[in-house]
């Protein structure tokens, strides 16, 4: 017997003999313990591992032995021991991380783990709570630059973020009645098919995304007020300048002619978006109600998939073979049946369809001018030719007035008809934008060669065409300006 022990224990353990038994230390021991905890990959799902104290490895402060209470059950055990191998596992594969200071330990997720769960998160719960208030947040946004481009810069940039995530909310919303469309098409059973409406299409479609997109998100709710905050910042150059040192300080661009274009690319961003709303908005509109047609004949044919019709069309059709089986000519029915009457008219005639024409070639004829068209072309085209004041035209007006090497007030000038009026306007208007030298626009640098204009204080032009305050002209030659047909 003594013998037949001996073998067993050789059995079970053939590299362990009396000497390393003796031999064991605290070392090894802890060392074992430790290598199942340290590789969570060596782990399997379904086993239950047994979790032993820890032993202290070195000297010093004793750390105190954790004892279970002979209250805990079995199930706390193993929920323990189930607690702690998922805690190794998350560990191994880097979604915590520890921070050991002496007997303190502090766990914590990385950014990217973090990050990852956040998203995975949204994705489970869906994302119509967040993406519910994008559109009003550009809005807002754009309202916040125009009262203070300055240090509302970083809004514009964040405004081209939320409006591309809008677009894409939309395209994902197209996608997902696509891909329920799909799950329609493959359902091999009315009962699935029902489920893919009522749980797809209805309760996470209809109720959450379509309805967020009809209300708080909805496309045209702040369009126009969008446009009109980006057309303002666009033609205000102060505004973009201010936004692009922003741009600069905060780091968004090298230089300021990056940031500069990092703007008009934002600003380029946002209207892109608006712009193609109407057509995402009516491909979902077009998608949803294929859907909804759909869902109305599955339900209306429902019941004769089920074999209700060819059960009750069953007998009519042997009733049918049986009584054309039998050459009977006189058949007489029960009841009052009124003749049947055929109603012949030409108008309950279809029409006949036309053939095409072919197409050939031939001369074209247009019709002959409208001499009315004509006039009044003509007419149009000597009033804007009048309306158009020339440099000449008001060189000629002031060779008529002034005299050679000589100066005249403005207050004395005649004027006879309306070109004189308009020739006086435009040459009023050049005189007040000129600059000191009298230049500054092209009537006043036509005429500073042969006129000068100076300021007359307290003299006032007031006639019967226009009231003004008054000004010198003095002409520094006698030079005459011909007219066009003679200049040439």
């Amino acid at each position: 017997m003594p013998a037949m022990n001996q073998m067993r224990r050789e059995a079970v353990m053939p590299d362990v003999t009396c000497e390393s038994l003796l031999r064991v230390t605290s070392r090894r021991c802890s060392h074992r313990i430790k290598v199942p905890g340290e590789h969570a990959e060596l782990w399997r799902e379904d086993e239950a591992p047994i979790v032993l104290d820890q032993l202290a490895t070195r000297r010093g402060r004793r750390i105190r032995r954790r004892k279970f209470g002979s209250g805990r059950s079995a199930g706390d055990k193993r929920s323990d021991i189930r607690a702690r191998h998922i805690y190794n596992r998350l560990i191994a594969t880097g979604w915590i991380e520890e921070s050991r200071y002496g007997l303190k330990v502090t766990v914590d997720m990385p950014a990217g783990a973090m990050r990852l769960a956040e998203f995975l998160c949204d994705l489970r719960e869906g994302l119509t709570e967040q993406l519910s208030g994008l559109v009003i947040q550009v809005k807002n946004e754009l309202d916040a630059l125009l009262l203070n481009a300055r240090e509302n810069a970083p809004g514009l940039h964040k405004a081209a973020r939320d409006a591309a995530t809008f677009g894409r909310y939309l395209r994902s919303v197209l996608s997902a009645l696509r891909e329920i469309d799909k799950q329609v098409l493959a359902s091999d059973s009315v009962g699935r098919r029902l489920r893919h409406y009522f749980e797809d299409f209805v309760e996470r479609i209809l109720l959450q995304d379509y309805a967020a997109i009809s209300t708080t998100s909805h496309p045209y709710r702040f369009r126009h007020r969008i446009f009109t905050a980006l057309d303002s910042i666009e033609d205000s150059i102060a505004d973009v300048g201010a936004i692009a040192e922003a741009y600069c300080e905060v780091r968004l661009a090298p230089d300021i002619t990056a940031a500069r274009d990092l703007v008009y690319d934002d600003l380029h961003k946002v209207r892109r978006v608006f712009d193609q709303i109407e057509e995402a908005f009516e491909r979902i509109q077009q998608h949803r109600s294929r859907l909804e047609t759909r869902l109305r004949n599955t339900v209306r044919y429902a019941g004769r998939r089920g074999g209700t019709f060819l059960q009750r069309s069953k007998p009519i059709m042997l009733r049918l073979d049986k009584l054309l089986g039998g050459h009977r000519a006189d058949y007489s029915l029960s009841g009052l049946l009124e003749s049947r009457q055929t109603y012949w008219s030409p108008l309950l005639l279809a029409r006949a369809r036309n053939y095409r024409t072919t197409v050939t070639g031939g001369v074209l004829v247009l019709p002959p001018p409208d001499p009315l068209r004509e006039i009044r072309k003509q007419l149009e085209r000597g009033y804007l030719n009048r309306l158009a004041v020339t440099p000449e035209k008001v060189s000629r007006f002031l060779e008529k007035r002034v005299p050679p090497f000589g100066a005249s007030d403005a207050s004395h000038f005649w004027i006879d008809n309306v070109d004189d009026f308009l020739a006086f306007e435009t040459l009023r208007l050049s005189v007040l934008a000129a600059d000191q030298d009298g230049r500054g626009n092209a009537i006043a640098d036509h005429l500073a060669s042969a006129f000068g204009f100076s300021p007359a204080l307290g003299h006032w032009v007031d006639n019967a065409w226009l009231s003004c305050t008054g000004f010198t002209v003095t002409r520094r030659g006698d030079s005459i300006t011909l007219e066009g047909s003679h200049a040439q």
